[in-house]
């Protein structure tokens, strides 16, 4: 399906989803690259920034992220830049799309001109969507470690993974966006003049502060997992050790119990008056002995 928006002297066609008739159509109407029409009908494994005539062809992988279910993919989006001109083709629904074409929407209304171009107005709302997704795992981070010092660690390994795979796939598909700025900010500056290229060196700017975070945040989660993995392997050593002594307690009492159980012909104390007490005395003196011993090496 394709949108097409116009915003003061600019206009952006929003492809969701494309079929061949829908791309070959796009292709007469603006005269796009036979090389670019054929990338676009399925998506592209390898982020990039390329320069084809008076425009420039971009494919950029975001992630994506479902709270609800506790899953993430990546999405990705792909960009043709004129000077006056925009196209976007994705193959899934994209949020941060949908609230750009809102907001422009609302600027052409009270008349508020942004003199970016419209692709810096929407990687800026790509940006700002995972910068707000990583608040919501410094949230997420602060809550592990709260839960961590509380005596949760056995229930905070698998919440440590999610987040801990979350950054990972921010850290691996936003990571490939560096070469795209690169190359955006030279090759833009050729074709589109020195301001387009202030535009994709800001947005490079953005970029490094996001990965930095990014970062800050995974290196962070480290020390709190290697925290968690501690405190979980004292308390598993604690109640193996709790284990432990009551087997060494419970041996010589079974002993003892196995002895005077033998079906002998001469056994001392057994048939003597109160020899049932004799022997649970003798038991009980051993395991009391054995406490104050363990007592004793701090053992408990």
């Amino acid at each position: 399906m394709i949108t097409n928006r116009s915003f003061f002297d600019q206009t952006w066609a929003d492809v969701n989803s494309p079929t061949k008739e829908e791309l070959d159509s796009l292709t007469l109407s603006e005269n796009l690259d036979p090389i670019i029409a054929r990338d676009l009908l399925i998506p592209t494994p390898k982020q990039q920034a390329k320069e084809f005539g008076d425009s420039l062809y971009v494919v950029l992988h975001v992630p994506f992220f479902n709270h609800s279910r506790m899953e993430n993919s990546e999405q990705e989006i792909d960009f043709v830049i004129s000077e006056k001109k925009l196209i976007t083709v994705r193959y899934d629904s994209i949020d941060a799309l949908h609230h750009f074409s809102k907001q422009i929407e609302v600027a052409e209304i009270l008349n508020k001109e942004h003199h970016p171009h419209l692709f810096f107005g929407l990687a800026e709302e790509i940006y700002k969507f995972l910068f707000d997704e990583i608040e919501y795992m410094e949230d997420q981070i602060k809550e592990i470690e709260t839960k961590t010092f509380s005596g949760l660690e056995k229930e905070m390994v698998w919440s440590i993974s999610y987040v801990a795979r979350n950054l990972l796939l921010i850290k691996r598909t936003v990571g490939a966006h560096e070469t795209v700025w690169e190359n955006l900010e030279k090759n833009g500056e050729k074709l589109f003049g020195a301001k387009f290229a202030k535009d994709a060196k800001r947005l490079f700017e953005e970029w490094k502060r996001l990965m930095a975070t990014t970062k800050n945040m995974t290196d962070g989660l480290e020390e709190i997992r290697q925290t968690n993995n501690s405190l979980l392997t004292t308390k598993q050593n604690e109640v193996m050790q709790v284990f432990t002594i009551m087997a060494f307690v419970t041996f010589p009492l079974s002993l003892i119990a196995g002895i005077f159980g033998m079906n002998t012909t001469s056994m001392p104390i057994v048939g003597a008056l109160n020899d049932f007490w004799i022997i649970v005395g003798i038991m009980l003196a051993i395991s009391i002995a054995m406490f104050f011993y363990f007592k004793y090496k701090k053992w408990i």
